[in-house]
């Protein structure tokens, strides 16, 4: 099939038509001639409208914020793809998670969100022509997998916040997908792709139709769509050859805790110990400190510096930094699968000549699927223990187990899961809203809109092949080995897979899920007031009520024995879980707001806004803005504002459960990792201002075995995290700013067909912010990095985050939801659009859309110094997945147009970026990432008015991704790891 697939692709001529990407501004008044503009996006004259950012309808297609947008065209050529894929692109946003995000690693699950400015996609507000789309997660983000993507005739951003016009949310700025009322026929819509491996296969079909009746008095459109992506294989991906395994203890390794057979058994014990490395491997004695695992022959391996490890092509084991870590000896999928309907209905019906009812409703309803390449199961909140009579030890580790100073205590024990299930996660979502509404004039003057709508998501997150605390418990601790519970029963120590029927046995299915609602009913009013010299003052005016409701069901199978946090649990039936009880709530807010837009003199018109809102968990808060534009001259125009926005706290925010998560701290040796580990920067005297010797008392004080702690190492890069709500949190408040300039000279008519250009500054800084204090902020602060904790007091409010076990290994760290001090972003954007006529209808067309960013500030708490990451990658704090902050970002496209078809090049560049961990100490000589460049091709071919085929190649040169974090390791919300891909398609009106 693939094969096949491979061979009709190759056939065609490729290319990409990256469509311009316009910028909104003040456009050159065309003649009304019927002549088509060359900007799509622009008005006919006289015709209302309304620009993204305003409620106040227009004659003109003026806005005094930055406003980029892109047609359906420039979505149509990321080929067959989620619209957060063509989204990214655009240099304003920063990719999150998505289609190369594993749901099991922590990722998105499936959804897709828009995330501006890197200040995260619940900062980012999501309508659909002017209206709020329903949430599909307690952040109150917007799955844009749930967009009616066939009937968008553009996609309007704005950069700033506009919560006086919007309401809360709107703090980086507003994404806006407008309603193509205009369609009218039978549309009929193919694509198809395939990367260059021959995987990744995506399929995507929409058919949609628009009419009209009872002489255009109603009005009705439908549509559909279709979207499945397929797995693609790491193992055939050369990036991922050098991949030095998991960051996790590995299957078979045994923690000391706290005791160590060099040097603190019976004397015989602990000098047999030493004779089996010594004169039996042949090898050095293992430090005080180090583990150990099982080779394949029962021979035992010292973990640090993977001392007698055999038969790597049966364990998987390799030597990565220094230790000993486990490849997956299965393949793993970088894009997650997924399969997606969706289903839009809209009527319209002239009541009168001045009162318009309508009704629309919208629904999607997608999979998605992922196994895991490792199965990892740390067991970190209560980690197993095997006793010393499991049959499955070998002589050697006997050996190791009698040296200890209790020979019959028993093994603490952290495993890879792999050979009993890999583990699955299914992500299942049911997303709808209806609207009702109706919409007219009163008078030559008025225009209103009264709308009610409710929608609800339902998420079923379903894991497969989770395994049983209990049922592994009483298999390890049997004296058979758990042979009279199932077949063979199980060696913990072993690589050989479990029989089926101890996989069967050990393990369960779970099921958790969420529910979300939304009701929103708004009513507007917009109009004239009166005449001023310089034109007539417009307003709107209206009120809103919005009530939001979330609900949490954990599945009942966990054990529901209570600790001194009400609602959670400390062991969890599924085996490497924190456990987590069902939880809900719900947030309620009413508003009214008020907009002007006073023309104070020819070519100057200033916008000012209001709105209050009030909300049954946080009170009132005020938000407004001001903004104006001035066009001095022809074709040079100057436009900027202020604006005060906000965002209250999220559902989730508020009320989510207690759940595990994965706190990436790094590895010591790239200058991460725990602060204890001799081999880091902490231990070693590199970070500025940290005192070795202090650093070293605190970890004894933390739980480091003073026998151990000068050779306390820790090899992993990760470690256990709990998150949980809380309901105590106040709204972020954030105060933007932006100026800029629009230049159309006419005097550049003589050499170009069209020419605009536009410059824009922006900067937004957001107070009270809330977020995680994640664990490399607890780990850095505890340890006095930045002068947080000058005592080095292990009662410090960081060090009280940080749990170790019996060894002084990281058990957790708790990642509390605060509201945090501030984030702060500003920076440039460039955008250009020109075109020179050829003759004969042809044109070649130039369009670029540049940002530099100049900060990306973060202040983790009131009393901490201020960050500044921009040009940077590694730090994830805003949401926990972004990490790469480039300074430079540009799409810039070249192509070749005319009346049946174009041709063009498409460049995509993400510039270099230091590693994060320089912003916190000068001295580092840890690496970050090059510059990275994407060609994109596309060819389009008109065949008539009815029928149109395009095809194209991503990716063209099949650029590698960049390393970071570890070999084969990369931000893949960021970089390609896909590769080269091809696609074609169609587009056929009737």
């Amino acid at each position: 099939m693939r094969t096949t697939r491979w061979v009709a692709l190759s056939g065609v001529s490729l290319a990409l038509l990256a469509m311009p990407v316009h910028a909104q501004q003040v456009l050159p008044q065309p003649v009304d001639d019927g002549v088509e503009l060359e900007d799509p996006t622009a008005p006919i004259v006289g015709e209302p409208i309304v620009v993204t950012g305003s409620r106040i309808v227009r004659r003109d297609y003026t806005a005094e914020s930055p406003i980029t947008t892109v047609d359906e065209e420039f979505i149509q050529n990321a080929g067959p793809a989620t619209l957060e894929q063509s989204l990214n692109a655009l240099p304003q946003f920063q990719a999150t998670q998505g289609s190369q995000t594993s749901a099991i690693a922590g990722g998105s699950g499936g959804r897709a969100n828009a995330n501006l400015r890197g200040l995260g996609s619940e900062r980012t507000l999501i309508l659909f022509d002017g209206r709020r789309l329903q949430p599909s997660d307690t952040s109150g983000a917007i799955d844009l997998n749930t967009v009616p993507s066939a009937l968008i005739s553009s996609v309007e951003v704005i950069t700033g916040g506009a919560s006086a016009v919007y309401g809360s949310d709107a703090i980086a700025g507003v994404v806006n997908f407008k309603f193509d009322n205009r369609f009218r026929g039978l549309e009929l819509e193919g694509d198809v792709g395939i990367s260059g491996m021959g995987d990744a296969a995506t399929y995507s079909a929409a058919a949609t139709y628009g009419g009209s009746l009872a002489d255009d008095r109603a009005r009705v459109f439908v549509s559909g769509s279709y979207l499945e992506r397929d797995t693609a294989s790491q193992n055939s991906r050369a990036f991922f050859d050098n991949q030095d395994g998991t960051s996790s203890p590995t299957s078979g390794l045994i923690i000391q805790s706290g005791s160590n057979p060099f040097g603190f058994g019976r004397a015989s014990s602990v000098a047999a110990f030493r004779n089996l490395f010594t004169n039996t491997y042949g090898t050095a004695i293992p430090g005080v400190s180090s583990s150990y695992a099982v080779n394949s022959d029962g021979t035992i391996i010292g973990r640090d510096g993977g001392l007698n490890l055999r038969d790597t092509a049966t364990t998987g084991y390799i030597v990565a930094d220094g230790v000993v870590r486990q490849r997956s000896l299965s393949d793993s999928t970088v894009q997650l699968p997924i399969k997606r309907y969706t289903a839009f209905a809209r009527g319209e019906f002239d009541v009168t000549s001045t009162i318009t009812a309508y009704a629309q409703v919208n629904y999607a309803t997608y999979k998605a699927r992922q196994q895991s390449a490792s199965g990892v199961l740390q067991s970190v909140v209560a980690p197993i223990q095997i006793p010393v009579s499991n049959p499955f030890i070998t002589p050697d580790l006997r050996i190791l187990l009698n040296a200890r100073p209790i020979p019959t205590a028993p093994i603490s024990y952290y495993f890879t899961g792999t050979r009993i299930g890999r583990l699955e996660v299914e992500e299942d979502y049911d997303v709808y809203q209806g609207l009702v509404g109706f919409r007219g004039s009163l008078g030559d003057n008025l225009q209103f809109d009264l709308y009610a709508t409710h929608g609800r998501t339902r998420s079923d997150s379903t894991t497969f092949n989770q395994i049983s605390r209990s049922r592994f418990n009483q298999v390890v601790s049997a004296p058979d080995g758990g042979a009279s519970l199932c077949a063979g029963g199980y060696d913990p120590f072993g690589f050989a897979r479990a029989s089926q029927a101890c996989s069967d046995y050990l393990t369960f299915d779970t099921v958790d899920t969420s529910i979300f609602e939304q009701t929103v009913v708004q009513g507007n009013l917009t109009g004239s007031l009166f005449a001023l010299p310089a034109g007539t003052v417009g307003f709107a005016v209206g009120a809103e009520y919005r009530r939001n409701a979330y609900e949490a069901r954990i599945d009942p199978r966990r054990s529901p024995t209570p600790t001194s946090v009400p609602g959670v649990t400390t062991s969890p039936e599924a085996l490497g879980t924190s456990g987590a009880f069902s939880s809900g709530g719900d947030v309620s807010v009413a508003e009214i707001y008020g907009e002007l837009l006073v023309p104070i003199f020819d070519g100057f018109e200033a916008n000012l806004a209001y709105r209050y809102s009030d909300y049954d968990t946080i009170g009132g808060v005020h938000t407004y803005k001001a903004g104006a534009n001035w066009t001095p001259l022809d074709g040079f125009t100057l436009r900027g504002g202020y604006s005060r926005a906000i965002r209250a706290p999220s559902l989730g925010n508020l009320y989510s459960p207690r759940a595990g998560a994965i706190g990436i701290i790094g590895r010591a040796s790239a200058g991460g990792g725990d602060p204890c580990d001799v081999t880091g920067a902490a231990r070693s005297g590199q970070v500025s201002g940290v005192d070795p010797a202090r650093v070293r008392a605190l970890c004894i004080a933390q739980g480091v075995p003073l026998a151990l702690v000068d050779g306390y190492t820790y090899s992993g890069s990760a470690n256990a995290a709990f998150r949980i709500g809380n309901p105590d949190l106040q709204e972020e408040t954030a105060d933007s700013y932006t100026i800029g300039a629009v230049l159309q000279p006419a005097f550049m008519s003589g050499v170009f067909d069209q020419f605009s250009s536009s410059i824009d500054y922006y900067n937004i800084k957001v107070d009270d912010a809330i977020g995680y204090l994640t664990s490399p902020i607890a780990l850095n602060q505890c340890f006095n990095f930045s002068g947080q904790n000058p005592n080095y007091d292990p009662g410090n409010a960081n060090c009280r985050l940080i749990t170790r076990d019996a060894s002084g290994l990281l058990a957790e760290i708790a990642e509390p939801l605060f509201n945090l001090a501030s984030y702060q972003t500003s920076g440039i954007d460039f955008q250009l659009d020109a075109s020179i006529r050829l003759g004969r209808g042809a044109r070649v067309f130039l369009n670029s859309a540049v940002t530099y960013v100049i900060d990306y500030k973060i202040q983790s708490t009131a009393s901490d110094p201020v960050f500044d990451y921009a040009g940077t990658v590694g730090n994830t704090q805003i949401d926990g997945f972004s990490s790469t902050h480039p300074a430079w970002k540009h799409v810039t496209t070249l192509g070749l147009a005319s009346d049946t078809g174009s041709l063009s090049l498409r460049w995509r560049y993400i510039g270099e970026q230091e590693n994060s961990t320089i912003v916190t100490d000068p001295a580092t000589t840890a690496t970050g990432v090059p510059a990275v460049s994407y060609f994109d091709l596309v060819g389009r071919l008109i065949v008539d008015d009815s029928f149109e085929f395009r095809a194209g190649v991503n990716n063209l040169f099949d650029k590698q991704p960049p390393e970071f974090g570890g070999r084969s390791v990369t931000p893949t919300s960021a970089y390609d790891v896909i590769g080269r891909r091809f696609f074609i398609g169609a587009t056929a009106r009737f």
